[in-house]
């Protein structure tokens, strides 16, 4: 379903102390995210999908690099019991550790 066809036309009222209010906006110009829409991710999925800005979240992994991890380590996988070069996908992995060990 596209964006632009959800219509949203309910809405849901909270109150606030100002000091929340501006640790709200603060967080959702840290997601560049408005408002509506931070609060809207965090009620409905728990957490807030953006990265901040200008960051690179070294924490969690995005659901779609991880899937392309796992993607090439299995066609390398296949590939290693093919040609029977099993040295070369040890030294590949090698290398991916210590990226995700620095």
């Amino acid at each position: 379903m596209n964006k632009k066809d959800i219509t949203r036309d309910r809405m849901i009222v909270i109150r606030v102390s100002i000091y929340e209010k501006k640790q709200i906006q603060k967080n959702a110009e840290t997601y560049n995210l408005s408002i509506s829409d931070l609060a809207r991710q965090f009620l409905v999925n728990g957490q807030a999908w953006a990265k901040p800005n200008g960051q690179f979240v070294h924490d969690a992994l995005d659901r779609k690099m991880l899937i392309g991890l796992a993607n090439n380590l299995n066609q390398l996988t296949r590939y290693a019991h093919q040609k029977k070069e099993l040295p070369v996908i040890i030294e590949l992995l090698n290398k991916i550790n210590k990226i995700f060990d620095s």
